[in-house]
């Protein structure tokens, strides 16, 4: 790119005044001439066309503040919504989204996207198994990425709404010039270049953001941005299609920063103090992330709900799909919060690897040793009993040290979802106690036996704040995993399971005969009602 850039072409000026006053509250919410653009092909939620009938019906002032290409993706449950709102409306916002089950999201204060006037909020779709992520914004604010501290964009500073419709529902949507305008004061913040080049090359992050300007093919087109500010001030930015792609003029940019920083009350060496706090919070987000990733569950997650974290247990016998269930609601939630998963089995799941290990050499043969100490209760060997006991209370505190880290995980505001939980009512089922009643007779296995159950008596006091039953008939989980399970084994675990329901009314009860989609939206729909 050449320092100096022809712009002979004719300048095309993007109507774009803005102001902080209610001067244009005049404006209709959705201009009625504007031309409209179905989405009829976007497999949008069915909860997104309630929800914004919902906020037509109520009057709210709001709107999208996003290109259409991403919106597609925001309405199927696989992006954000931008959403800007009108400050008044806020209350009515609320209760319209509380009445969906929507919930909102608290991020911590050193990630880019938290500022004042921001809010995540979730509504979901129940139908689904999905949600919806509403990025909502009472006034938008600009600045740099860690330091969006202006707020230039208000709900009347937007001069037209363009209505896209979604199963008949009319969604207010920023204009083609209001889009343009916002995405030219965000760049103001972010972009930068050599001190000697005049213009700056807008990248690849940003050319979604300008994908709708009406460019003339194979000709040079510059354009000039308009602002109007509060008070008579101005300011224009001009950027430049050229051969080498889209280029904006960098004496603009910065005087647009200026102005910005002006309206809003900031005058001198802000531009320093911005900079320095965005490094900062940068550093620490960079920091944090890395940590994360080397030792999870360590720290607070990004995104968590306002209600705090959540342990889920499900609980079922083998071939009730409760592995795969995990997996799939452990992909759904982590899209936005922190998630994680635990496995308090002694199966192919994670565990501690001395467990692994002596289990790998021991599997062969554990029904004959079963046998071995069953047999003739008190005259077992003695060898072998007493390796079965050390064997039960070394799962045993596996399952606890799980047990106290799905729970620390969730104080700090995970949604913790676990494969299985232990119980102290029957043993040698449901991850219970595996010591034999016998053995409790027995000089120095007894001490082991009574170790062994004031571990489980420990770990029934750390309930998990919801537990799911996962139940089916035999024939389901025979076609599942075909001689996994004797069906009296099975039965044994049903109306464990039952007693247990009996004792804790809040269990919840699954059918998990139908489908791997019907039973893990029932699992969805349990778990989102109860964050």
């Amino acid at each position: 790119m050449p320092e100096e850039v022809n712009v002979a072409a004719s300048a095309k000026a993007v109507e774009a005044g803005f102001s902080n006053s209610k001067a244009d509250a005049g404006l209709s919410q959705t201009e009625r001439s504007a031309p409209s653009m179905p989405l009829e092909a976007v497999p949008a939620l069915p909860i997104a066309s309630e929800l914004f009938r919902a906020f037509n019906e109520c009057g709210l002032k709001y709107g999208i503040i996003q290109d259409v290409a991403s919106l597609k993706d925001g309405l199927a449950g696989r992006d954000d919504l931008d959403v800007l709102l009108d400050k008044h409306d806020y209350p009515i916002f609320c209760s319209i989204v509380s009445k969906l089950y929507g919930c909102r999201g608290v991020s911590l204060s050193c990630y880019d996207n938290v500022c004042a006037g921001r809010e995540d909020w979730f509504v979901p779709d129940f139908s689904h198994g999905r949600y919806l992520h509403l990025d909502m914004h009472i006034g938008l604010r600009v600045g740099w990425e860690f330091r969006k501290r202006y707020p230039v964009f208000d709900y009347a500073a937007i001069r037209r709404w363009e209505p896209i419709y979604v199963d008949g529902v009319s969604i207010p949507v920023v204009s083609l010039e209001d889009e343009i305008r916002i995405a030219i004061a965000r760049l103001a913040f972010r972009a930068w270049a050599l001190p000697w080049r005049k213009w700056i090359t807008v990248g690849d992050g940003w050319r979604d953001q300008f994908a709708r300007l009406p460019f003339p093919s194979g000709e040079q087109s510059l354009h000039a941005v308009e602002y109007t500010f509060a008070g008579g001030g101005t300011a224009s930015c001009r950027f430049l299609q050229s051969a080498d792609g889209l280029v904006v003029h960098r004496g603009d940019l910065a005087g647009l920063r200026r102005s910005i920083r002006a309206i809003c009350g900031f005058t001198g060496r802000y531009g320093i103090a911005d900079a320095g706090i965005h490094l900062a919070r940068k550093a620490t987000y960079l920091a944090l992330r890395s940590l994360q990733h080397l030792m999870p569950g360590r720290f607070p997650p990004k995104r968590r709900p306002a209600a705090g974290g959540l342990v889920v247990a499900l609980i079922g016998p083998d071939g009730m799909g409760k592995s795969t269930q995990v997996e799939r609601l452990t992909q759904i939630f982590r899209w936005k919060f922190g998630c994680a998963q635990a496995y308090v089995g002694t199966g192919d799941g994670n565990g501690w690897w001395l467990r692994k290990a002596l289990q790998t050499l021991v599997f062969p043969h554990r029904r004959r040793l079963k046998s071995l100490v069953h047999k003739d209760n008190n005259k077992s060997p003695g060898i072998v009993a007493a390796a079965l006991a050390l064997w039960a209370v070394l799962i045993a505190f596996e399952r606890y040290a799980v047990v106290k880290r799905a729970h620390r995980w969730a104080t700090r505001g995970l949604i913790v979802i676990c494969d299985r939980w232990p119980q102290a009512l029957c043993r040698g089922y449901l991850d219970g106690p595996t010591i034999p009643p016998h053995l409790f007779s027995i000089p120095g296995l007894s001490a082991l036996a009574r170790l062994e159950q004031r571990l489980y008596q420990k770990m029934a006091e750390c309930r998990p704040h919801l537990t799911l039953h996962l139940v089916s008939d035999f024939a389901v989980s025979e076609q599942r995993k075909p001689g996994e399970i004797r069906k009296e084994a099975f039965d044994a675990r049903l109306s464990l399971m039952a007693e247990l329901r009996s004792k804790d009314k809040s269990i919840r009860t699954i059918d998990a005969s139908a489908s791997i989609d019907a039973v893990g939206r029932e699992l969805f729909r349990h778990i989102w009602r109860s964050l």
